[in-house]
């Protein structure tokens, strides 16, 4: 099974110890207290399949979603049925050309880890920054490189994590290969997804690139791409980033 088909297949499983909800209390809070304009509009970039977007939607802003992935927005759409403030499409956000500007942007779940060149990254956001109004908010969740060297020996140690909803239980087999100069980690993962009650077993194996970031660098990245950093934090919460943080939260303005 590929990896996207297998993600979208199970996203909900193997993010099933998120608090979404929760997530979004942060967001609302950030839109609230931290952007210079009201926030009726969200652009959710690499939405997976839409938990974020959702229930932003239920929460009656207007959402777009967007991924790269033809089966979680497939995916996405069904699970939206019924709401009509949410709508998602299949695009690369490197180069997608919006027709609309938005009051705000998020990118949850490590998007921009993903962007492991200098190159991809600066035209993702050139790119966002033009879907902006000014004075939207962006917020994003990465890997702080400080956090993540001063635990070195955890990441890179093999581990193994559990979900479980309902009578399926997925098992996660991971280890990572932090390359220290290049800001990269390497992750081996293996996924089991075991349906205990049809005694069926799913299993993927791959590896992922992750980008590692400091938080001065971002700031310089976001700062010649348009934005502004507001404020960093440990995680979806607003407590202060330290340098023992493995990952971090940026709040930006689009200048």
């Amino acid at each position: 099974m590929q990896s996207d088909y297998f993600y979208a297949v199970y996203y909900d499983l193997l993010y099933s110890h998120r608090d979404v909800k929760s997530e979004v209390d942060f967001l609302e809070h950030v839109f609230h207290r931290l952007s210079e304009i009201p926030v009726r509009s969200v652009l959710d970039v690499g939405c997976g399949t839409g938990i974020h977007s959702i229930e932003l939607a239920k929460r009656g802003y207007k959402v777009l979603g967007v991924d790269i992935s033809e089966v979680m927005i497939s995916k996405a759409k069904a699970k939206a049925a019924g709401l009509d403030n949410v709508s998602f499409v299949v695009a690369d956000a490197r180069c997608m050309e919006f027709a609309e500007k938005f009051d705000a942007a998020i990118a949850m779940y490590g998007v921009i880890s993903y962007f492991t060149t200098d190159d991809d990254l600066l035209r993702f956001l050139k790119n966002l920054r033009s879907a902006l109004r000014d004075g939207a908010c962006f917020v994003f969740d990465t890997w702080s490189m400080l956090g993540v060297l001063e635990k070195r020996v955890y990441y890179e140690t093999p581990s193994v994590h559990f979900r479980k909803s309902g009578s399926t239980l997925a098992v996660k087999e991971e280890q990572w290969s932090i390359d220290v100069l290049d800001q990269v980690s390497t992750a081996e993962i293996s996924w089991s997804v075991l349906d205990l009650k049809r005694g069926y077993v799913d299993v993927m194996n791959y590896k992922l690139r992750l980008r590692l970031y400091t938080p001065r660098e971002l700031k310089h990245l976001l700062s010649d791409t348009g934005f502004e950093v507001v404020a960093m934090f440990e995680s979806f919460g607003f407590k202060n980033l330290s340098e023992s943080s493995s990952e971090l939260v940026v709040v930006a303005k689009a200048k």
